[in-house]
């Protein structure tokens, strides 16, 4: 199974506390072999970005952020998914209309087209998945499932106790 995760859950790597962003959980998905832990490339972009505000005001280093990333991109249990392929544009783009984050827009298309299991605490991308963007995403990827932390924990729960 490939699990991609929103940029938040990688935050606490440039020392950005997020709540509900639950650490563990990435050491939960190592110890088990079927799943595939993916990012989308943008996130290091996000990381950046949000890194270079902190700087400004004076809540991080240049060396906090710099250190992140590179823990990131080392990281050997982990891969990064490419949003530029056209499959994942046309699809931002279209969901771009709906939603006012494009960055969002690629994150999530690059998990419809290469995950099974987008984690995301966004709540409004929850809903929009599971409304009006339903039918869409099931004619590309009938398996996809966007889900939070708690869900996570439970599907791998789910899948031990069928093993």
């Amino acid at each position: 199974m490939k699990i991609l995760f929103d940029s938040s859950y990688f935050f606490p790597l440039i020392k950005i506390k997020v709540e509900k962003s639950s650490p563990e959980i990435f050491s939960l998905i190592h110890q088990k072999k079927p799943f595939e832990m993916q990012f989308s490339s943008i996130t290091l972009f996000e990381l950046s970005a949000k890194g270079a505000r902190m700087i400004k005001s004076g809540k991080l280093t240049v060396n906090d952020v710099i250190d992140g990333i590179n823990a990131l991109v080392s990281w050997k249990n982990i891969s990064a998914i490419n949003p530029w392929n056209g499959e994942v544009q046309r699809l931002a783009f279209d969901f771009r209309l709906d939603h006012s984050d494009y960055i969002d827009c690629l994150i999530l298309t690059s998990a419809i087209i290469h995950a099974n299991v987008f984690v995301s605490e966004d709540i409004t991308l929850q809903k929009l998945l599971k409304t009006k963007w339903l039918n869409r995403i099931r004619e590309i990827n009938i398996e996809f499932e966007i889900v939070n932390t708690d869900q996570l924990k439970a599907k791998i729960n789910e899948i031990d106790v069928n093993t």
